[in-house]
């Protein structure tokens, strides 16, 4: 048999249990070594009464009581509390005791035998229903519709950039160094939107390597509200590997009276130095000018996540720019991930919301009904991922990977595992504790004493 790993008070209790196992095999053997010393003093006694009858003296003293006093009987005094017990077991017993020291092999497996049948009474309770099967064709197929129809077409149906990315704000970046006046934070173009560089030629070629969208941290879902932030409130771009521009409004040739232009490299260290120091230094203001930029960064961020070049993934970018660029030119970005969680949960949503209307009090037991509806959503959203893996990998065609479905399908993994086997556990718990509470009623009913009746 194996080993089981127990915690202290369950040693504890093995350990008495098993202490008291000792204690009742020794009064067994004691009580049997007495009843054989009883039916030899009985025969003892009536020999001597026949010699009596002889007028013969008795020589031996049968007297029971001096008989059971030749017997050494474990709690002579009274245990009133469970440290008692427990340290009277430590002292008889110095060593662990397992459940091995407890069971016999026949035991063992009786005790297998009633786990077995609590699962099988667990999985007929929870098995699928002809409405659950509909329920689960049903949810597949809202998936597959979802991911091969619906998907794709919001895809095409996002704006281009330039129309929806803040086309009316026309601020320009202002000549000071590292600050921003408040009240113009909300009214200019985001500095690290900028990819026009001015007249010095060490700054030439800064974001050279990929689209600005990948190559600039104000554009991450994630790390943008905090390097996002830090360059609308100091007129500074920063680069995935930390190096930052100044932003200035000069003139070019294409647009004379001058434009947003990447004009000179910038202390990165300086740029979170001055935000610290507008946000503790300056008083009202300064917190002031931190929260129109927090709200700056927010209203961007919207405005590209719903184009068609959308924002890359959160961090996949600062990772790794080359694999940005190739996800989102297969249309894996933060709006396409994003609309397909939300759809896939909102199907999730639907198909549980409407399973529940079919739960009967009278024959239903809550959590298992809630078993097998979060069984039909972990089936349907496995199956439709995998198919849509399959289909991806058979196609050769990575655009209609399903990213977001798959994300949602992990959690379900997750979390409705963890949920399902709780439940069992609760539920294998419950017929065990009825099973012994029916012992402990039959031990309590044999050794019940009826009250005596007066004559």
């Amino acid at each position: 048999m194996k080993k089981y790993d127990l915690n202290d008070s369950e040693k504890e209790l093995v350990k008495v249990i098993k202490y008291n196992q000792l204690l009742s095999e020794d009064n067994a053997n004691n009580a049997q070594e007495l009843n054989v010393s009883l039916e030899k003093s009985i025969s003892e006694a009536q020999a001597a009464l026949e010699r009596a009858e002889n007028y013969v003296s008795i020589e031996h003293d049968v007297s029971i009581p001096k008989i059971l006093n030749t017997f050494n009987y474990k709690h002579d005094n009274d245990i009133n509390t469970w440290d008692e017990l427990l340290n009277e077991a430590n002292e008889y017993i110095p060593n662990d005791v397992s459940f091995e020291d407890i069971l016999t092999a026949e035991e063992f497996l009786s005790a297998y035998r009633r786990l077995d049948e609590i699962n099988a009474q667990f999985a007929k309770k929870t098995k699928f229903q002809k409405v659950d099967w509909l329920f689960l064709v049903t949810a597949i197929a809202l998936q597959c519709v979802r991911q091969y129809i619906v998907d794709p077409w919001l895809k095409k149906s996002r704006p281009a950039a330039g129309s929806t990315d803040e086309g009316k704000i026309k601020g320009k970046a202002e000549p000071g160094w590292y600050h921003v006046e408040t009240e113009n934070i909300l009214a200019n173009r985001v500095p690290f939107d900028t990819q026009v560089y001015g007249a010095a030629g060490t700054i030439q070629g800064f974001l050279k390597g990929g689209d600005h969208r990948m190559m600039t941290l104000g554009h991450d879902p994630l790390l943008g509200w905090f390097f996002g932030t830090a360059n609308i409130l100091t007129n500074t771009l920063t680069r995935l590997n930390l190096i930052s521009a100044h932003i200035k409004c000069m003139p070019t040739k294409r647009a004379p009276l001058g434009e947003n232009v990447i004009h000179s490299l910038a202390d990165t260290t300086k740029v979170f130095t001055s935000v610290k120091s507008r946000l503790f230094d300056e008083g009202w203001d300064g917190k002031l000018a931190l929260g129109c930029s927090l709200v700056r960064e927010a209203i961007h961020l919207k405005s590209d996540i719903g184009t068609k070049r959308s924002l890359p993934l959160p961090a996949v970018s600062s990772i790794s720019p080359e694999f940005a660029k190739k996800l989102a030119a297969y249309g894996i970005d933060t709006a396409s991930v994003a609309t397909e969680i939300g759809l896939s949960v909102l199907i999730n949503t639907l198909i549980s919301m409407v399973h529940r209307l079919f739960y009967d009090e009278s024959t239903d037991d809550p959590k298992l009904f809630e078993v097998r509806t979060r069984k039909i959503l972990l089936y349907s959203n496995t199956i439709a991922s995998t198919s849509n893996v399959i289909a991806s990998v058979l196609l050769k065609n990575p655009k209609i990977l399903d990213i977001g479905g798959l994300i949602v399908t992990i959690m379900r993994l997750f979390s409705d595992i963890r949920f399902i086997t709780r439940v069992k556990q609760e539920f294998v718990q419950s017929a065990l504790d009825a099973h012994f509470q029916g012992i402990v009623d039959e031990l309590e009913q044999m050794y019940k004493t009826e009250p005596k009746t007066s004559s």
